[in-house]
C-alpha cells in the first residue's frame, strides 16, 4: 500500500512538471466543464418543459424520453471527449518535444472531429445502457439488485479499461474508431497481460486532494458559520472553488499521463520527462 501511495505522489510530481511547462493545458478541462454545464442547463430546460424528468423518475418514460436522454448523453460525451482529445493531443506534442498551445490542441481535435463524433455516439450509447441496467438493478432491490449493480459496475470498469487508448489513437495516429477500439484492446492485452489491475496512482492522489479541499471547506464552515449568512456563503464558495480546482488539476494531469502511457504502450519508450518505473507500473499484471 505504501509503495502504491509513494508511486502516486511521484506520478503527480512528474505530471505537474509537464503542466508547469505548459500551463495552458489546464484550460481544456475548464472548457469541457463549461460546455457540460451548458448542455445540462439546456436539457434541464427541455426536459422540464416536456415533462420528461417526471416520467423518467416514475419509471414511465417512453421512446421520446429515451431519445431526449440519449441526446443529452451524446452531447455531454461529445463535449468531454472533444476537449479531452485536444488535451491529449497537446500533451503528446509536449512529450514529443514540441511546444503546444490551446490553438494547436483544438486544431488537433478539430481535424478528427468526425471520428470524435462517432466515438462520442458509441460511448454515449454504452453509458446510457449501463445507466439503464444500473437503474433496473437498483429498483429490483435485495441481494439480486446489489449483485446486478456490482456486475454493471464491473462491465463499466472493463469498458473503461479496454477503451483507454481510443482517444490517443484517434487524434494522434488518425485511426478510425473501429481500428482505434481494436488497437486499444490489443495494446492493453499485449502490454500488460490478459489479467490487468488498474492501478491509477492519480486516482489516489485525486482522492486525497478532494478530501483536503472538502476538509478545508468544512473547517471554514465551522469557523465562519457563527458570523451569519456572509460567513456561510464565504465558506461554501471557498470550498466549491477548492473542489473545482482539484477537479481541473487532476483532469489535466490525467490527460498528460494518458499521453505518456500511449507513448509507452505503442513503442515501449517512456517520455524523457517521465520516470520509466512509474509508467510501467501504471497497470500491473495480477
Amino acid at each position: 500500500m505504501f509503495a502504491t501511495i509513494g508511486r502516486s505522489f511521484r506520478l503527480v510530481k512528474l505530471c505537474l512538471h509537464v503542466l508547469a511547462v505548459d500551463k495552458e493545458l489546464a484550460f481544456f478541462p475548464i472548457f469541457s466543464s463549461i460546455g457540460v454545464v451548458l448542455v445540462v442547463l439546456a436539457f434541464m430546460g427541455v426536459s422540464i418543459g416536456i415533462g420528461a424528468l417526471d416520467r423518467i423518475d416514475e419509471g414511465a418514460f417512453g421512446a421520446g424520453d429515451i431519445a431526449v436522454a440519449f441526446a443529452f448523453y451524446f452531447l455531454a460525451y461529445f463535449v468531454i471527449i472533444f476537449f479531452n482529445s485536444a488535451l491529449v493531443y497537446a500533451a503528446h506534442e509536449r512529450l514529443a518535444g514540441g511546444d503546444p498551445n490551446i490553438r494547436s490542441g483544438l486544431n488537433g481535435a478539430l481535424h478528427r472531429i468526425i471520428s470524435i463524433f462517432i466515438w462520442a455516439a458509441i460511448a454515449a450509447t454504452v453509458g446510457l445502457i449501463l445507466q439503464i441496467l444500473n437503474r433496473i438493478a437498483r429498483d429490483r432491490g435485495g441481494i439480486t439488485g446489489i449483485i446486478g449493480q456490482i456486475i454493471v459496475a464491473l462491465i463499466g470498469a472493463a469498458w473503461t479499461l479496454v477503451t483507454y487508448f481510443v482517444v490517443p489513437l484517434i487524434v494522434i495516429e488518425h485511426r478510425s474508431v473501429g481500428d482505434a477500439f481494436r488497437t486499444s484492446f490489443g495494446l492493453v492485452r499485449r502490454t500488460w497481460g490478459e489479467q490487468v489491475v488498474a492501478n491509477f496512482g492519480l486516482g489516489i492522489a485525486a482522492f486525497l486532494g478532494y478530501l483536503i479541499a472538502a476538509g478545508i471547506g468544512a473547517l471554514l464552515f465551522l469557523v465562519l458559520s457563527p458570523i451569519g449568512t456572509a460567513g456561510i456563503v464565504t465558506a461554501v464558495l471557498v470550498g466549491a472553488a477548492l473542489v473545482a480546482f482539484v477537479a481541473v488539476l487532476f483532469a489535466t494531469l490525467d490527460g498528460i499521463y494518458k499521453a505518456a502511457l500511449y507513448n509507452y504502450a505503442t513503442n515501449g519508450e517512456v517520455p524523457s520527462l517521465f520516470d520509466g518505473d512509474v509508467v510501467r507500473e501504471a497497470f500491473r499484471p495480477q
